[in-house]
């Protein structure tokens, strides 16, 4: 490959084998480079296609301003979320995240710090995601010495939930963050107790919520119907069927999505377990 355009010491533009442009991403790549040299092929670390980046116009001029150590800190924690994370996170957040740390830090720099009030929530619901930002804070503190407040760790966990999506906007992980809290305090009232936060069943409603969003943000809907199933299910369980009609009232307002019989028969089925109505 040949260098197209030098945007930093670590990044440069250039075209691949299948005439696709490309970033491309290694230690001191641009170092003393310019446009028509070769690219050696061991000095590549990364590739990110820009048609898939989803970013802005002028991108190549944004990333130009961004520090290699800001691109390396970016780079590690997209690394590090899939070595921990059970999804693996989309490499197309690459230039928003490092986007992102390059305001944090200036920002923390000047002691300005932006409040983050789902901060306790992203913690609650995306435990997962909320532990990987807590260890890129640590590392980037140890290794840049760059002292990031809690309410960043928040917002690098949103980063991620938004890279395990097929979007592209923070707004859209802020909005299952909201819903799943919604949802949470809705299922609490409804039958009057405090749910075990600690117990397998919440577990497995909080994933099949984080999921079932999740398609229905992208628009998918599963079609499938399951009316005999649900019948029976209605008549053991009336009350977490009730509950389930009534998250499926709360989606349809936030959303504007239908719930089908396969999602009210398994939303259902949690519901029952998530309150122990099985015994």
């Amino acid at each position: 490959m040949i260098v197209q355009k030098v945007l930093n010491n670590s990044l440069v533009l250039s075209i691949d084998d299948d005439n696709r442009e490309v970033i491309v991403m290694g230690k001191g790549i641009g170092f003393n480079s310019k446009a028509g040299d070769e690219i050696v092929p061991e000095a590549i670390e990364k590739l990110f296609v820009t048609q898939t980046l989803y970013v802005r116009g002028g991108y190549p001029e944004a990333l130009s301003t961004i520090s290699d150590e800001v691109i390396e800190m970016a780079s590690m924690i997209i690394s590090l979320a899939n070595q921990q994370l059970t999804s693996k996170v989309r490499e197309q957040i690459f230039f928003t995240l490092a986007d992102h740390l390059n305001f944090a830090i200036e920002r923390s720099r000047k002691g300005i710090i932006l409040q983050n009030r789902l901060l306790p929530d992203v913690r609650r619901f995306y435990s997962q995601q909320f532990h990987v930002a807590s260890e890129a804070v640590r590392i980037i503190r140890e290794l840049y010495g760059i002292e990031l407040p809690e309410e960043e760790v928040g917002n690098i966990a949103f980063h991620l939930v938004n890279g395990q999506t097929e979007g592209d906007d923070v707004a859209q992980a802020m909005q299952s963050v909201k819903m799943l809290k919604d949802i949470f305090n809705l299922v609490q009232y409804h039958f009057k107790q405090q749910i075990d936060t600690e117990s397998i069943n919440y577990s497995r409603f909080l994933i099949h919520m984080q999921f079932f969003l999740q398609r229905l943000q992208e628009g998918e809907q599963d079609g499938a119907r399951d009316s005999f199933l649900l019948e029976q299910v209605i008549k053991a369980y009336p009350d977490a069927y009730r509950c389930a009609l009534l998250i499926r009232d709360y989606v349809k307002a936030q959303l504007d999505s239908i719930l089908g019989e396969s999602e009210l028969l398994w939303l259902t089925v949690h519901l029952v377990r998530i309150a122990n109505l099985d015994g």
